[in-house]
């Protein structure tokens, strides 16, 4: 039986080991092909994450705006219209740490008939309302705004609302701007209706 020279056993090793450096570099090399493949991936949720994480974050803000603005004026048997221009400055910290530019809010009392149709008994705005937001005057029909279950005939309702474009911050490009809104119906809690006057002094106010 012939024995390996030890010329043999070292060419043998030295194959071996130069073997498994390949597989090696092998493994390496497809790890970092596999990175650069998943990597825009990640980058792409994470940002989307942080966007969406913020997004939500102003509308829940949005929405505690809106639930305080109707919760002040049903809270209350007459109003000015400085008590609502008060009522809206709320905005700048109800937002915080969001910045209030470009909101919209707007107050509403609502009539509903023995018929239960809604009409606008007085309604008062700030801001400029996004584009696919119906704008309305006193006396107009808004029947289809309200919830049906709130069409109690003889009564009124206020309607708050508050709305703001959100425009991201990192990935603008991935989401664009994002449109929240939010809408609150409240029923006037020491009144049967709520009345707007233009001061503490005004004997003839809009109900």
């Amino acid at each position: 039986m012939s024995k390996s020279s030890p010329i043999s056993k070292t060419v043998s090793s030295t194959l071996a080991r130069f073997r498994s450096l390949r597989a090696v570099s092998n493994e390496a090399g497809m790890a970092a092909v596999e990175f650069s493949l998943i990597l825009p991936i990640l980058v792409v949720l994470w940002v989307g994450g942080v966007e969406v994480t913020s997004a939500l974050s102003l509308d829940r803000r949005l929405n505690n705006l809106a639930s305080s603005m109707g919760d002040l004026v049903a809270r209350t048997k007459q109003i000015t219209e400085a008590e609502i221009q008060d009522i809206f400055n709320l905005a700048e910290p109800a937002l915080f740490p969001h910045d209030d530019t470009g909101i919209a809010m707007r107050i509403t009392a609502v009539d509903i008939d023995d018929d239960g149709a809604a009409t606008v008994g007085w309604t008062m705005k700030q801001g400029t309302l996004p584009g696919h937001i119906e704008d309305f005057e006193d006396g107009d029909l808004i029947t289809s705004l309200v919830p049906e279950d709130l069409l109690t005939p003889e009564s009124q309702i206020i309607m708050a609302e508050a709305y703001q474009t959100y425009t991201p911050a990192i990935g603008y490009t991935i989401t664009g701007e994002i449109d929240l809104d939010d809408r609150m119906f409240f029923v006037p809690r020491l009144v049967t209706h709520v009345a707007l006057c233009e001061d503490e002094n005004d004997d003839d106010c809009d109900t």
